[in-house]
């Protein structure tokens, strides 16, 4: 799965990823976003690296990390 493409489309869209939580084992299908037509992106987030990818949760209307090793799938929804 390539990563960069991944936050190169959360970027521009709304991206359905299916991850597994570390903390309850659940798997889970949420729509995030980096997209600033949605919500400003704060500037920390904006260059963002390493294990985990902090986006924008649509529905709940929060931010959230996701631990790259834990996305198993994911697609652009709009």
């Amino acid at each position: 799965m390539n990563i960069e493409e991944l936050k190169s489309k959360l970027k521009t869209n709304i991206v359905l990823i299916k991850f597994e939580s570390l903390k309850s084992q659940r798997t889970y299908f949420r729509e995030y976003t980096l997209c600033e037509e949605y919500m400003p992106i704060p500037n920390h987030i904006r260059g963002q690296n390493g294990d985990k990818l902090i986006c924008y949760d649509v529905e709940f209307q929060k931010w959230e990390d996701i631990e790259i090793d834990t996305i198993s799938e994911w697609k652009v929804v709009q």
